[in-house]
């Protein structure tokens, strides 16, 4: 399922399928070398075909009904997607549920897929009957921080660190993983 035909919208979200699993593995990797000043090993780590797979089994055999994964289109061609998940997080409460992924390709950026994509989430969410979404993002992106705030989310306080890679053996002493800062959000549905 593409655009609507003639509606003249920029875009469109559905319900990911099997057969989006190598352009999600795709648009992931491009986004975060995009986004992030991360090491090549880091890339490395994760082959092309294991994040594929991933991204099938998550499509195909979600764990629970609070799975969900969407991708936002443009003229039928996959340019982002979001996941969704119950939230993990020891202070959430019960009907809390997790933005796990959010990504939109570098050049699409700005075109409104991904507040569509926050939209579908939202919905998928109410459908589940979460009251609450949450998303960890990283501190210093303020892009994100702008979409999420103006889709009613704000910062509840909450921060973590982590650490992406480990130093390898041969690094100078006192060399440290790879962190990533991150804050989280929370809107009320």
């Amino acid at each position: 399922m593409g655009d609507p035909p003639g509606s003249g919208e920029p875009g469109f979200v559905r319900q990911a399928t099997a057969a989006d699993a190598t352009a999600i593995a795709t648009m992931q990797e491009t986004c975060w070398r995009h986004d992030y000043s991360w090491p090549e090993s880091i890339f490395d780590a994760v082959t092309a075909n294991d994040a594929e797979l991933a991204w099938a089994r998550a499509v195909i055999a979600p764990p629970g009904p609070a799975h969900r994964v969407v991708v936002a289109t443009r003229g039928g061609e996959p340019v982002g997607f979001a996941g969704i998940a119950p939230c993990l997080d020891t202070d959430a409460e019960p009907d809390t549920v997790e933005i796990v992924a959010w990504e939109v390709l570098p050049a699409e950026r700005g075109a409104g897929h991904g507040s569509r994509l926050l939209a579908a989430l939202a919905d998928s969410a109410t459908s589940v009957g979460a009251r609450a979404l949450s998303v960890w993002i990283a501190a210093a992106d303020d892009h994100r921080l702008h979409i999420l705030r103006s889709a009613g989310f704000d910062s509840d306080g909450a921060h973590r660190e982590i650490a992406y890679d480990e130093p390898a053996i041969d690094e100078p002493a006192g060399a440290s993983p790879v962190t990533l800062r991150q804050i989280r959000l929370r809107a009320y549905l």
